[in-house]
């Protein structure tokens, strides 16, 4: 049995299983538990002690919730919120040791990367295969035929950075609104790709935004995963969040633990994204890099 925990910007993923050796997975153990060790880091480019805290406590309970399943070493990785913090050390050694073994940060290539492998292992003769996985800090954006990766950028820009840095509250103001996809849209641009229809799309706002969508009281990976949804759906309920203030977003069942005041800045980022591959289709995917890593 392996485990294998994502330490990402916004949340932080737990997930204990094995892949057998025709390539299929028995999953035990997927969760995730929002802990923002990115919080305000981009402005200031240091991790703050809350954060810090927030995320070894919930590092400590999947410790122990690893070990009970038989788990005895925990493959760790840390993303973009660690990468862009001068003090990353003050988070991770005490994660290295009260997880038996060092976090490791990987690159924003090799993110990207990950999060692809983890969605064409199971799509392998779908070409043109494009693969977008928004985060809280980055945006990864990678384009393959099946297995192979032909173009893989991880992007600064993500759901908490843009709303701590263009977003000016909740609701935000039309401008606001503008502005974030403006800046969403010009970060992208880096990245010029030719138009296709279909873009599949991974991790919290990809899969809490379809969840909203079928009008789930409570997270079900089997209702959302494999949910295809057009632009226009998406434009319309990023309109209605965008109406709604915090407290009112926080009514949502979804949204309640720790994604209300980020969704839109993420569906924000995700619209863009789908106008900048020129895809009329969202293909959600409940995977991710640590699919890719075990």
């Amino acid at each position: 049995m392996q485990a294998v925990i994502d330490i990402g910007s916004n949340s932080v993923l737990l997930l204990v299983g094995r892949r057998h050796a025709d390539g299929s997975l028995e999953i035990v153990r997927d969760e995730s538990t929002v802990a923002r060790v990115s919080e305000g880091a981009a402005e200031r480019g240091t991790l703050s002690p809350e954060a810090i805290e927030r995320t070894l406590a919930v590092l400590r309970r999947y410790r122990a919730r690893a070990s009970a399943d038989g788990v005895e070493q925990i493959q760790a990785v840390a993303t973009e919120g660690l990468r862009m913090a001068s003090n990353a050390a003050a988070f991770l050694d005490p994660a290295g040791e009260l997880l038996g073994s060092p976090v490791r940060v990987i690159s924003g290539d090799e993110e990207a990367r990950l999060s692809y492998q983890s969605v064409a292992r199971e799509h392998p003769d779908v070409a043109p295969l494009r693969v977008i996985d928004i985060g809280g800090a980055s945006t990864e954006l990678v384009v393959g035929r099946g297995l192979e990766v032909e173009e893989a950028v991880s992007h600064r820009l993500g759901s908490v950075r843009i709303t701590e840095q263009l977003s000016d509250g909740h609701p935000p103001s039309p401008a606001a609104l503008a502005r974030m996809h403006a800046h969403a849209r010009e970060v992208l641009a880096a990245q010029p790709l030719p138009a296709h229809d279909r873009l599949y799309g991974l991790a919290g706002t990809v899969t809490t935004v379809a969840g909203i969508h079928e009008g789930l009281r409570s997270y079900d990976r089997d209702a959302v995963d494999h949910t295809q949804l057009g632009i226009e759906e998406l434009r319309q309920l990023r309109e209605r969040l965008a109406a709604l203030d915090l407290t009112e977003l926080r009514k949502i069942p979804l949204l309640a633990a720790g994604r209300a005041d980020v969704v839109v800045g993420g569906l924000t980022i995700l619209l863009a994204a789908l106008e900048h591959c020129g895809a009329r289709t969202l293909v959600v995917r409940d995977r991710g890099l640590r699919y890719g890593l075990l």
